[in-house]
């Protein structure tokens, strides 16, 4: 199986807890250096009303008016990325990639993984430095 940085696979999260993600979801991977077991994910969720400040946000899929700095809607996909929900997985949850019409795998474009990849950055230093 090739991975690639930015692409979009369907995941079984079967048997997290609590709020944690759960059954089949997507989600963006991103490759570790130097191990071939596990991949950094990013876990993906539909859109809904309660991931944006208003209706007509929710409606407009306007992605700079998300409720929770931790959610970042995804225009490609349609998706929300749940930032709080970030985590190292196995390969084996890995069940298929998530592919177009002519059943390319998709790959998150680079204007994409950019935004997604500052927020994730800032996120991350939010929790470490409670800035």
């Amino acid at each position: 199986m090739e991975l690639k940085d930015g692409m979009i696979y369907y995941i079984n999260f079967k048997g997290n807890l609590g709020r944690e993600i759960n059954k089949i979801h997507l989600g963006i991977i991103y490759t570790l250096p130097g191990i071939d077991d596990v991949v950094f994910c990013v876990p993906l969720t539909s859109p809904k009303l309660k991931h944006f400040k208003s209706q007509t946000d929710f409606e407009n899929r306007n992605y700079t008016r998300v409720k929770h700095f931790s959610w970042q809607y995804l225009k490609q996909t349609d998706s929300i990325a749940l930032l709080d929900q970030i985590r190292i997985i196995s390969i084996n949850r890995l069940l298929n990639s998530y592919e177009n019409q002519d059943k390319k795998p998709i790959l998150l474009d680079e204007a994409t993984q950019k935004l997604l990849k500052e927020k994730i950055i800032k996120y991350i230093n939010l929790i470490l430095y409670k800035k």
